[in-house]
């Protein structure tokens, strides 16, 4: 029943284009993570990723699929406890990770303004002993900490609690989605938390 649900979305995205698509993680809190994809099949493409309770999944409208998910976690009790929007997947390894991640959030760099504060949060999903999501996290800033002072001749400050621009990495197993989220969306949209 749910792969055929599942196949149904898959046949109905092959119309679309998929450069449209926008990657979400979703933390689902329900019995089975397959009944969370059942659940969500008809707002976007969604699959299991191995660890419990965790859906990778590919909407059409972000915004419009996040009203609609807030709507059903109030009226029809849907366990969705939060929504992690990701703008770019890549693969690494333990050994390249940090290269890759620092490459790859170059582009972010401009998105945070002088005035503005900011934090990374990583969160890993595997890869356990291997990598640490606080070590990372402390690297990670750092570098982003450099690249804003050597642009901008000005310290910025780090804010741990509410920042005004967030850089995140999900990892699930040997891909990482990297994605900035700004304070006004974590308001607009209550779904949107990071850990």
């Amino acid at each position: 029943m749910y792969i055929r649900f599942y196949w149904e979305n898959v046949k109905k995205a092959e119309t679309k284009y998929y450069s449209r698509m926008v990657s979400v993680i979703v933390v689902y809190e329900g019995e089975s993570t397959r009944k969370g994809v059942y659940e969500l099949s008809d707002l976007g493409i969604f699959e299991e990723t191995g660890f419990r309770g965790i859906i990778k999944g590919e909407v059409e409208n972000l915004e419009k699929f996040l009203k609609e998910l807030e709507a059903r976690t109030q009226t029809s009790f849907l366990p969705v406890s939060r929504v992690v929007p990701i703008e770019e997947w890549f693969y690494f390894s333990p050994e390249n990770f940090l290269d890759i991640a620092k490459e790859r959030i170059a582009k972010y760099l401009d998105k945070i303004k002088v005035n503005e504060t900011f934090c990374v949060r990583v969160e890993r999903r595997g890869m356990k002993g291997l990598l640490s999501s606080k070590d990372l996290e402390r690297e990670i800033g750092s570098h982003i900490y450099n690249k804003l002072k050597e642009r901008d001749g000005v310290e910025h400050k780090v804010d741990l609690k509410d920042p005004d621009k967030m850089l995140v990495i999900e990892t699930i197993g040997n891909i990482a989605g990297i994605t900035l989220i700004s304070k006004e969306d974590r308001k607009t949209f209550p779904l949107i938390k990071i850990k």
